[in-house]
């Protein structure tokens, strides 16, 4: 997949989990599991799930319907709503709520996972100087409760003396403003990262190892794995970044002159070279459709952020923890500015144990959303044949009945576990019984079909455009797409249980025969590594005598076609 090799964490010891695979090898593995997966007998679901360290696994939460639920706590809420904290009394008094009482409300009603999060800057104020009393505090109470715990390190809250230690570890966006949250860049930032991973993870295998279901690694703002968006610049331009980007391209093709050919550019020498700014919606949204020079910057940003990620999760595995990686909506017309289709990717790898994906049910334009977007994403994940959560987002959409609907589009696509964050203060006592009750009418099954969706192709459109008055046209290009291809796909079968969406190709082309018929959403800009896979499929889909449908039959535009710069994600 990636020319260049991604780091390794140096005390992983020898042996077949600590090799690299070779990428479109991974893939290929990872389509066949997952057509597998999706057709597995229910007895079987948990197979996956039996930790590094040997535990069995996990009971059914959420009333049945799932292998396991969760609900979120984060270290805000910690400290604004319960008033936890490193310097205070634990238990704290006189806090709008109560850790205890939290614990037994959710427990009580069908959820088994508190998915927590903690700050690097609170818990090492100083360089070495680590301060775990907050965390001991909540892995006792949870643990001692029966409950597990997912556990988030959250790096985007820097502590300031990183800072002083690198200026330079910012992360810089496309109008060159600067943040003081670290670049994943930085090898100085980077290093004192993970020595405050290894001294967190030492910590809660010592506290008690055996509720911790799985640790997540985040840079992002929302907890998600995606780049951070503060307003509409894209990140990331930082010093270091933009040095690894310019040897990356030589390690491709080592003369100026070559990429100026192919980007129409007139830089001097590799020292004059810069990645072009970037900046979504408005009248720059569509302006690179077919700017090569645009797609090896999301190509370069895609490598970057997978590998980041990757390594952090190799450290977990190290220490016999499993990784956890929350996802936002992709498949949208967000996806240019969050990299958001590394998913596809990282839900690859064989370092990365869970997956989540969420909503807050609202589109790019911040509209109320059509609630099947939990089929796609749901249905996006299942060739990578890994248990997978939907996570519903309470800080838009508050409607228990979108949430129920959520739920219940949860259950028919079969995924292993539900989760629930923002929900504190914002849902009334009995949300999560009333929830995740009466569900076993609701089946997963349905024939085998597949949606091909290429989703680099996603990437065409940055944001939204402009309505004719200067307004932000409410239509998402990507994501409007894809909602009239389940319309036609849920006309010609009788039920979306087994429905497989591929933003993969490749891992479409060894899996054909399986599907009873195959849905193409031909996009309107395609890479040219994925037109050629598509012509094979084409083919295979003959040949074998599979029904093929294209969704889009009448679009007008003419497809476009980028040469890519380097070997295909």
């Amino acid at each position: 997949m990636f020319p260049t090799p991604l780091l390794r964490a140096k005390h992983v010891p020898p042996g077949p989990h600590s090799r690299r695979f070779p990428f479109q090898l991974v893939l290929l593995m990872a389509a066949v599991i997952g057509v597998v997966w999706s057709n597995r007998p229910p007895s079987s679901s948990l197979a996956h799930c039996a930790n590094k360290s040997g535990r069995g696994a996990p009971h059914k939460a959420g009333g049945a319907a799932f292998q396991e639920a969760f609900a979120t706590l984060f270290a805000v809420e910690m400290q604004l709503l319960l008033n936890l904290s490193n310097e205070g009394p634990l238990p704290p008094k006189d806090a709008p709520h109560n850790l205890d009482d939290i614990i037994s409300t959710v427990q009580s009603q069908g959820v088994n996972i508190l998915f927590v999060s903690f700050r690097w800057m609170d818990q090492e104020p100083a360089p070495g100087a680590f301060d775990f009393r907050v965390m001991d505090y909540v892995q006792q109470a949870v643990c001692s409760s029966g409950l597990q715990l997912i556990v988030i390190l959250d790096a985007r809250a820097s502590p300031a003396w990183v800072f002083d230690q690198h200026p330079d570890a910012g992360l810089v966006d496309a109008d060159g403003d600067v943040r003081k949250e670290i670049s994943f860049s930085h090898g100085g930032a980077m290093q004192l990262l993970h020595a405050w991973h290894e001294a967190v993870l030492a910590r809660l295998a010592a506290v008690n190892a055996s509720c911790v279901h799985s640790v997540s690694p985040t840079f992002n703002n929302q907890y998600e794995t995606k780049y951070t968006q503060e307003r509409d610049a894209f990140q990331d331009y930082s010093p270091n970044t933009v040095a690894l980007y310019r040897q990356y391209l030589r390690s491709i093709h080592g003369g100026i002159a070559h990429w100026n050919t192919r980007w129409g550019t007139k830089f001097a020498d590799w020292a004059s070279f810069r990645p072009p700014p970037l900046h979504m919606h408005g009248p720059r949204w569509n302006d690179t459709l077919t700017d090569p020079s645009y797609w090896d910057w999301q190509h370069f940003r895609h490598h970057h952020i997978h590998a980041a990620h990757e390594h952090c999760c190799q450290h977990f595995a190290a220490h016999g923890f499993r990784c956890i990686m929350h996802f936002g909506e992709f498949f949208s017309a967000n996806d240019a500015i969050y990299a958001s289709g590394s998913v596809f990717t990282l839900a690859a790898s064989p370092w990365l144990d869970f997956i989540v994906v969420d909503s807050n049910f609202v589109t790019a334009a911040m509209l109320p959303n059509d609630p099947r977007v939990v089929q796609l994403l749901l249905s996006a994940m299942k060739p990578f044949g890994k248990p997978v959560f939907f996570e519903g987002a309470f800080e838009e959409i508050k409607d228990p009945l979108v949430h129920r609907r959520a739920v219940e589009l949860t259950v028919a696509s079969g995924a292993h576990g539900i989760g629930f964050t923002n929900w504190l203060d914002r849902v009334g006592p009995t949300f999560f019984k009333d929830t995740l009750s009466g569900l076993s009418h609701i089946s997963s099954a349905g024939p085998s079909v597949a949606i091909l969706t290429p989703y680099r192709s996603s990437c065409a459109f940055k944001g939204l455009g402009y309505t004719a008055d200067g307004k932000r046209d409410p239509r998402d290009p990507v994501q409007d797409d894809l909602f009239a291809c389940l319309d036609q796909v849920q006309k010609a079968v009788l039920s979306l249980g087994g429905l497989q969406i591929f933003g993969v190709p490749s891992m479409l082309l060894p899996v054909v025969h399986y599907f009873e018929q195959i849905w193409y959403l031909e996009p309107l800009v395609l890479l040219s590594g994925d037109e050629r896979t598509i012509s094979r499929i084409q083919q295979r889909v003959v040949d074998l005598r599979v029904p093929f449908h294209s969704c889009l039959a009448n679009r007008p535009q003419q497809q476009l076609v980028v040469a890519e710069c380097c070997p295909s994600l």
